[in-house]
């Protein structure tokens, strides 16, 4: 009998919930080739890493390295605003026992990601609390920046950025749709592909807009509001967030045929948390996500064979 979205907490071999009318099938039930109760070698240690953007920003991250080599999945994971990068800790360690990769960044203004360098060499610190709309819709290059370390890392054979899943928590998570948005429209090279790498977004407590930053601009692009698998978590006693998840789905669902819905999930499990506090251990949303990332990406790891992408140039 199919789950009603949002209700019933679902682990790793209960059925997500998604869109009605279509359940997705149990996760796997074997065990991960590094889970924590496995005989696996010890996990590689997080590595702190500080990656540079476009407009000056030193973005100071922390890297969680996989172990699957060239079939790792890696994840991009993105907090919200008042946030920082240990916010993702727990969901990173998580990932990384499956195997997977993952790179968690202090947001620009955030964290320890306050420093720009400008134009004319002067150096500036970024007070979070008075961060300008443009400053706001300039994180997407906070997010390209790792994308960029990712690829690297592809490059070297320590995983396949063709598998790449983002984790965007409230603002966050419009942050995670803009940034897919550039990625998926990134015009490739007659020798080198620059883009479409992004196959999967988890978007934690979405709100539509905030100081005018919305995600509307971002789902007018198809190939992210037809083509992209998306697992939509919201509490369900958490009524705005709850109405802003079933508004987000309804839209998504306009753009998908029926054949595509089932890369739609929304799950609402029974709690007024929101965001990145989701991820709390008391509750299984880091196994949906392990169960969303197995069903839309890893399970379809044939048609994203890892490829060399160093520049030719």
């Amino acid at each position: 009998m199919p789950v009603p979205p949002g209700k019933a907490p679902v682990g790793p071999t209960t059925k997500l919930p998604v869109a009605p009318g279509s359940v997705a099938p149990n996760a796997p039930k074997t065990v991960a080739p590094n889970a924590p109760n496995s005989k696996a070698p010890k996990l590689p240690e997080p590595e702190d890493v500080t990656v540079e953007t476009k407009d000056g920003m030193a973005i100071k991250a922390t890297y969680y390295p996989g172990t699957l080599k060239k079939e790792t999945v890696p994840f991009i994971l993105i907090h919200g605003l008042d946030g920082q990068r240990g916010d993702m800790h727990g969901l990173a360690i998580y990932l990384q026992s499956l195997g997977y990769a993952a790179i968690a960044p202090d947001l620009r203004g955030h964290g320890s990601s306050k420093s720009q360098k400008r134009p004319d060499g002067a150096t500036v610190t970024l007070d979070p609390d008075k961060l300008t709309r443009p400053a706001l819709e300039a994180m997407i290059f906070d997010v390209q920046a790792c994308k960029k370390f990712l690829l690297e890392k592809n490059n070297s054979g320590d995983l396949n950025i063709e598998e790449l899943c983002v984790v965007g928590a409230e603002f966050g998570a419009i942050i995670a749709v803009r940034w897919a948005a550039m990625d998926m429209t990134a015009q490739n090279l007659p020798a080198y592909k620059l883009g479409q790498d992004v196959k999967a977004l988890v978007l934690l407590s979405p709100p539509s807009t905030y100081k005018a930053v919305s995600l509307r601009e971002a789902l007018t692009v198809p190939a992210v509001s037809s083509s992209l698998a998306m697992l939509i978590v919201a509490g369900a006693d958490d009524s705005k967030a709850s109405s802003e998840a079933d508004k987000l789905l309804k839209q998504l669902q306009t753009h998908h045929s029926k054949s595509d819905e089932k890369d739609l999930f929304v799950l609402k499990p029974n709690t007024n948390l929101a965001g990145a506090k989701l991820l709390d251990r008391t509750l299984d949303i880091k196994e949906k996500i392990a169960a969303f990332v197995e069903k839309t990406v890893v399970s379809k790891k044939a048609a994203y064979a890892w490829q060399d992408r160093k520049s030719p140039l």
